[in-house]
């Protein structure tokens, strides 16, 4: 779990927003569920500075994520003016915005943004806001034939592909090593640098196969054949991932 405990003052949101930020980054949100959570927690912590302590005293706010389940959970703590969001009433959004009342879009916004929004009051954590975002995990495994030489030039574009998928959601990645002739250190630096990207998203999975000798000499020799998923054939590293190889 990672927490954050900050003032409740509106130069807070930017450190929010960056906490944020590094949440739905490694939990592998697209761009549009990563803004979905920024504008609801955003609203919620809103809500605390502006109505949840006096403005001449603000007190803090205590942030803290973790993922479980296939789920990002976001927590918001305060010790602020009890809340009760059934006192708050829902906000028109059908009548002409000059006949609209003010108020209670923030609580709207965070229903429709979010997976689910709990909320809860203890007498002594205070005020507690779950927001809950499911992540869409891909479950095909993508398959990339690196060739050549893996070292200290060429490395970084022949994994650029790698990179990419990842970022774009990709969980599941298998490299063939087939045609790879060459491992360098800087090879391998390379290979522990992606399966450190893709473990740090949740269901992330990276398995290697059909190494050549010489390459599989050097996973050998650095100890890596135990950091590292390696298989005899695509086939074998497939069903692995309990796929087919179809």
């Amino acid at each position: 779990m990672e927490t954050l405990t900050v003032p409740a003052t509106l130069d807070a949101l930017a450190h929010i927003s960056a906490f944020i930020t590094d949440a739905t980054t490694r939990a592998g949100l697209d761009e549009h569920a990563a803004w979905q959570v920024q504008l609801a927690v955003d609203e919620a912590a809103t809500n605390i500075i502006q109505h949840g302590y006096p403005a001449e005293t603000p007190g803090n706010i205590d942030l803290a994520w973790h993922i479980a389940g296939g789920d990002l959970i976001v927590t918001l703590r305060d010790q602020g003016q009890r809340f009760t969001p059934e006192h708050v009433p829902a906000p028109d959004i059908t009548s002409p915005l000059e006949e609209r009342q003010a108020g209670g879009l923030g609580i709207y916004l965070m229903g429709q943004l979010m997976d689910s929004v709990k909320y809860e009051f203890d007498p002594v954590q205070g005020n507690i806001l779950t927001l809950t975002k499911q992540i869409a995990l891909p479950t095909a495994t993508q398959v990339f034939e690196l060739a050549g030489r893996l070292d200290a030039v060429s490395t970084q574009q022949a994994i650029a592909q790698v990179s990419a998928a990842i970022a774009a959601g990709t969980r599941h990645i298998l490299l063939d090593l087939a045609r790879v002739t060459f491992l360098s250190s800087s090879g391998m630096r390379a290979l522990l640098l992606v399966r450190k990207e893709l473990l740090a998203r949740e269901g992330g999975e990276l398995r290697l196969c059909s190494l050549q000798p010489q390459v599989r000499e050097v996973f050998t020799l650095t100890g890596f054949t135990q950091l590292f998923a390696l298989h005899q054939t695509r086939e074998e590293a497939l069903r692995a991932f309990g796929q087919s190889s179809a």
